[in-house]
């Protein structure tokens, strides 16, 4: 089922509100990154090379096994606590290894969101997401699903006109309640739920202003605002949240000579 992408109201206001969510989400995912090689800079301040870095920092630990490790690390931690905290704290503290098998998926999740806020075309895009967006090549829109699905018992590939619908009970129609609950029915109630939510918003707003024969006041005109922000960004974190079960990496067209990339086969 293709879908219709247009809508008849944009909200460029909140093009801002998503670089910024986008942004801090960003933010907070690349911050528990683990970094594979010691920088140049740490190397230079120890004047070691990074064989000698890893023979002398990383070897030992790897050399332990878990009982071992906890016990080294708790004594690191008191010395630690010892020489960087202030004399008067009484430190209880330990140290535990941070390794978030999740941010693969959750940089997947950020990726399909982007993707799919363009879809909805609600306001312009601003240049930082045109070079950053990536539309999937022969791939559901909706769960990342690649290659062909079958329906009515015939094997269909996904191309640009059929991106969402791939349910074997699904009628041809534009009307989701026709849909066997597939992607399609799925992603047109949310996208129509979130426009009739922007637009319920904005028409009380011009309500207002045409009952009061005026522009409303900093006050009301906050409240308005903050109320469209609001919905948009709680539709942003919850197709986030709903697009970390995609289980397929974004395969564009530059790569359509090569399989979806499936994040199960790596265990992530």
């Amino acid at each position: 089922m293709r879908e219709k992408n247009a809508t008849k109201r944009k909200y460029n206001q909140l093009a801002d509100v998503f670089l910024d969510w986008y942004s801090k989400k960003e933010k907070e995912i690349k911050s528990n990154l683990n970094i594979e090689r010691p920088p140049e800079k740490l190397l230079a301040k120890l004047n070691i090379t990074e064989d000698e870095f890893y023979d002398i920092y990383i070897v030992p630990y790897c050399n332990l096994n878990k009982e071992d490790l906890k016990i080294v690390f708790s004594v690191l931690a008191t010395e630690l606590s010892n020489n960087y905290l202030d004399e008067n704290i009484y430190a209880h503290c330990s140290l535990s290894i941070k390794y978030d098998l999740l941010i693969e998926r959750k940089l997947n999740a950020l990726h399909w969101t982007l993707f799919q806020i363009s879809l909805l075309n609600i306001f312009d895009l601003p240049d930082y997401f045109r070079k950053r967006i990536e539309s999937p090549y022969k791939q559901c829109y909706y769960c990342g699903k690649p290659d062909f699905y079958k329906i009515n018992n015939k094997i269909k590939s996904f191309n640009k006109k059929e991106v969402f619908c791939h349910n074997n009970l699904c009628e041809k129609s534009s009307n989701p309640e026709k849909h066997d609950d597939c992607c399609y029915a799925k992603w047109t109630r949310k996208r129509k739920t979130l426009e009739k939510a922007l637009s319920v918003n904005i028409n009380l707003y011009t309500d207002i202003e045409d009952y009061e024969h005026g522009d409303l006041n900093d006050n009301q005109q906050e409240f308005f605002d903050n109320k469209l922000e609001q919905i948009f960004l709680n539709f942003c974190e919850q197709q986030y949240q709903e697009n970390l079960k995609i289980d397929y990496l974004i395969r564009t067209e530059e790569k359509r000579d090569l399989d979806a990339i499936n994040l199960t086969s790596y265990n992530l």
